[in-house]
């Protein structure tokens, strides 16, 4: 009997200990790969031809409301299976075979909350775009803004590895989200990249703008190994905010754009940095994206304190932004509307 106590305990006892002190301490960084292999849960609408149609999110935790014709936003707030974690996700999905919408960028000097670029285009959505300027190559309506000045991330040292992709847009509806090639993987340096866009037709793609990581390129997951993944926790605390394996591995509030081979454009926004929302890395966020929408082409923007989406007719009354900013939150299980930073650029989609 008492052999039988002891080989009880032996087994009982790590199964216990286990269930303890679950919690991650309100760290944002994940351990090396704490999601296990790639796509974990099958998706809403299996299909073995990736390119065949759109995934339409469908089931427990999303919402979905018709805003106009060919717009649909949907939402998602609960637990998330790929991230683990409690998120919140907003996004505008834009039928581009609609001929009734155009897609567009807006520059504002000096900068702009979202919801103001919202309003003074009289759009149906608007997103926040740009990192900083200086990172970065910006081109609205054929006028360049900024031309990727910059072979390193303000003074921090870091080399410069924000352009590895871009966003263009004929101002209609003639979409691309082009891979360039990553500074961070010696694929392009600085210079090539902004020749790159230099060289970029005027004609096709008066709207340009570079950012990182490219995500998703011709149903590729670049954004699954992004971030090397083979670094401890505690040496990806040990860099620098903005080294591309820390600031993309790290759980944040996400930005991005996507595109599907059936025509639909995407403007999608991740809250972070609450306990309704934890937030996201550039690895989950690729797989979170190719599990519910299948896109074929996808790349992050500027996100954090920066990420912002304005629905028309939807959130907040007065700015109509549907997320949670997070640069004023002063109360983390209730966030408000009110925490937009003001940026350069905004992608609007408007009616003609």
């Amino acid at each position: 009997m008492i052999l039988k106590r002891i080989i009880f305990i032996a087994i009982a006892l790590p199964l216990l200990l286990s269930g303890c002190g679950g919690g991650d301490g309100g760290k944002e960084l994940p351990p090396p790969d704490p999601i296990g292999p790639v796509n974990p849960q099958p998706n809403p609408n299996p299909n073995p031809d990736p390119g065949s149609e759109t995934v339409t999110p469908l089931g427990k935790n999303w919402e979905a409301k018709k805003i106009d014709e060919g717009i649909i936003y949907h939402s998602f707030s609960g637990s998330d299976e790929i991230s683990g974690k409690m998120q919140q996700v907003f996004v505008v999905d834009v039928d581009l075979n609609n001929p009734n919408y155009k897609v567009q960028l807006v520059y504002t000097s000096p900068r702009e909350v979202t919801s103001e670029a919202f309003r003074k285009n009289n759009a149906i959505a608007a997103m926040n775009a740009n990192y900083e300027p200086g990172s970065i190559y910006i081109r609205v309506n054929g006028d360049v803004k900024s031309n990727l000045p910059n072979t390193t991330i303000g003074d921090t040292g870091v080399a410069n590895w924000k352009s590895e992709a871009a966003f263009s847009s004929n101002r209609e509806r003639g979409i691309g989200i082009h891979y360039i090639g990553s500074q961070k993987k010696g694929e392009k340096t600085v210079a090539e990249q902004r020749q790159w866009c230099s060289n970029a037709s005027l004609t096709e793609m008066p709207d340009l703008i570079t950012s990182a990581p490219m995500l998703i390129d011709n149903y590729n997951k670049l954004g699954e190994n992004f971030c090397d993944y083979t670094m401890s926790s505690a040496d990806v605390n040990s860099l620098n905010s903005e080294h591309p394996d820390r600031h993309q591995r790290v759980r944040h509030p996400r930005s991005a754009v996507a595109l599907t081979e059936s025509g639909h454009f995407l403007l999608f926004v991740v809250d972070g940095r609450s306990n309704v929302s934890v937030g996201m890395s550039a690895r989950e966020l690729t797989r979170f994206l190719v599990k519910w929408f299948n896109p074929q082409y996808a790349l992050n923007m500027d996100g954090g304190g920066s990420s912002t989406l304005c629905v028309k007719g939807e959130g907040d009354p007065t700015t109509h932004v549907v997320n949670y900013p997070c640069d004023n939150l002063t109360d983390k299980n209730h966030p408000d509307h009110d925490g937009q930073r003001s940026r350069d650029v905004h992608f609007v989609i408007l009616k003609k």
